[in-house]
């Protein structure tokens, strides 16, 4: 049972929420859930990540929702969004963009892993994670940026998978486990990892890493959403906004994705990593 809501600055009614903090209930501006969701769905069908990395912060930021209200409100978001996105990278040309098998082995690996990050991110460092990871995004992001300019790198040049043995499907789900582990310990969206983990772990093309990502992070999304929701820290109404608006985003994203050439989108990815490692490096306190 929920607790009573109180009465805020402003009367708007505000009650406690699952992380102990005052939450709005009824200050949310359709206006500005729409243009987060609409932002989030862009990106996330471009990039193969979800939205989420960019829904969670502009939250926090535009509509003052705690950090663990935006992500819960984030990851219920990202479902329509990601179902719309990976069928436009399925769909969208004569061949899908999409490995279902990969998808399914990360997936299997992320499930357990987000489970693992989360019971574990209470014990661990925050600065210490933030400054490891921010750290590991960096580099990648610049191997990704010196690829699209100068590289050869085989997953901005080829668009098939390569045979995979049945081993590397183990190593796929062992990184799936460990991509889950870092998303629930640090917050980071899965996508930021899986993608350059499946390009340049297995030389999968950049679109097909980006198509396989979003099937796979479905599964830990509806998970981490229900989860979320029970403990209250999911705005419902919010989510539907932001999941409206976001959806023809992501389609206009992933329908853009599937047009450029993937040595610009591997660009593109290797840019935005870069402003993922900025933003998780960790802010001196006042």
């Amino acid at each position: 049972m929920n607790p009573p809501p109180r009465q805020g600055k402003g009367g708007a009614q505000r009650r406690v929420g699952g992380d102990g903090a005052l939450l709005n209930m009824e200050s949310s501006d359709r206006r500005i859930d729409a243009a987060i969701g609409a932002i989030g769905g862009l990106a996330g069908g471009l990039l193969g990540v979800g939205g989420g990395f960019v829904m969670v912060p502009l939250q926090v930021i535009w509509a003052k929702r705690t950090q663990h209200r935006a992500t819960g409100t984030s990851l219920a978001a990202i479902l329509p969004i990601g179902v719309v996105a990976a069928a436009t990278y399925y769909f969208g040309r004569s061949s899908p963009q999409t490995d279902l098998p990969v998808a399914f082995f990360l997936a299997l690996g992320g499930i357990v892993g987000a489970f693992l990050g989360s019971l574990a991110a209470r014990r661990i460092s925050d600065r210490v994670l933030s400054m490891v990871f921010a750290i590991l995004l960096l580099a990648v992001g610049l191997k990704e940026v010196y690829d699209a300019l100068v590289g050869a790198a085989p997953q901005l040049t080829g668009s098939n998978v390569p045979a995979l043995a049945p081993w590397n499907y183990v190593v796929i789900t062992a990184g799936g486990l460990v991509v889950g582990i870092a998303s629930g310990l640090t917050g980071v969206g899965g996508g930021t990892l899986i993608v350059p983990f499946l390009g340049l772990g297995f030389g999968i093309g950049q679109r097909i890493a980006q198509g396989t990502s979003l099937v796979a992070l479905l599964p830990t999304a509806a998970i981490g959403a229900l989860t979320r929701h029970r403990s209250g820290d999911v705005d419902v109404r919010a989510a539907m906004w932001m999941g409206s608006a976001g959806v023809p985003a992501a389609l206009a994203g992933s329908a853009l994705a599937l047009w450029l050439p993937q040595r610009v989108l591997g660009g593109l990815f290797g840019l935005f990593l870069l402003a993922a490692a900025a933003r998780m490096w960790p802010r001196r306190r006042a």
